[in-house]
């Protein structure tokens, strides 16, 4: 007599099993994202949201932006409104070599920026009249920059924000045009790194 193997059937798979591997490829389906970013945290930051320069967190209004022009008419900022800023504190005496690396850095920046240019003014606050010579130079190398003298309050509220109390020399801020201090860079810094975090600022602002 022969014994002939009774064929398994695929729904023969008791209904609890079946119920319980459905589960479990729905908590799989759930899990491993929340895994994956899990395992991103700290680990990798989208390029779209790095900045290059140092961020004051949260943005602080600069309480005051007064200056004197060189033609020696006063200036309280109301004029720069509307505009994104970059700013470099220099001294009246000379521009010496970190000082013309950080204007340079801010012409280029700006031009660079294309159609976007006019969005965006440099300024230089100096801490007396310059000379014949400075005002010269500033007239040819930098014509679209606007030049002040401007207070000891005025010059180290800047510094002062970041609690820092380096020569504001060593910098380049970043005001939005609201008038609040955002960043600021060193002046060492290449200016394309600037310019990528201007370029991302200008796209997501209905400002200025």
């Amino acid at each position: 007599m022969s014994i002939h193997a009774i064929p398994v059937k695929a729904d023969a798979m008791p209904a609890i099993w079946r119920q319980r591997l459905i589960l479990l490829f729905i908590i799989a389906c759930f899990a491993a994202p929340l895994a994956a970013a899990w395992l991103l945290v700290g680990r990798w930051q989208p390029e779209g949201s790095v900045h290059h320069g140092e961020l004051l967190n949260p943005a602080r209004p600069l309480a005051n932006l007064r200056f004197t022009t060189l033609d020696s008419q006063p200036s309280d900022g109301t004029t720069m409104r509307g505009y994104w800023i970059l700013i470099h504190i220099g001294s009246a005496t000379e521009c010496d070599a970190s000082c013309q690396a950080a204007l340079y850095a801010m012409r280029q920046v700006r031009l660079a920026l294309g159609k976007d240019m006019g969005r965006v003014k440099t300024l230089l606050l100096l801490d007396g009249f310059p000379d014949a010579g400075l005002r010269q130079w500033l007239a040819v190398d930098h014509p679209a920059m606007t030049v002040g003298v401007a207070d000891t309050t005025t010059r180290t509220e800047l510094g002062n924000a970041f609690g820092s109390t380096e020569a504001g020399g060593k910098w380049i801020y970043l005001l939005d045009p609201l008038g609040n201090l955002l960043m600021r860079y060193p002046v060492a810094i290449e200016p394309r790194g600037i310019l990528k975090d201007l370029k991302r600022l200008l796209g997501l602002s209905n400002i200025g």
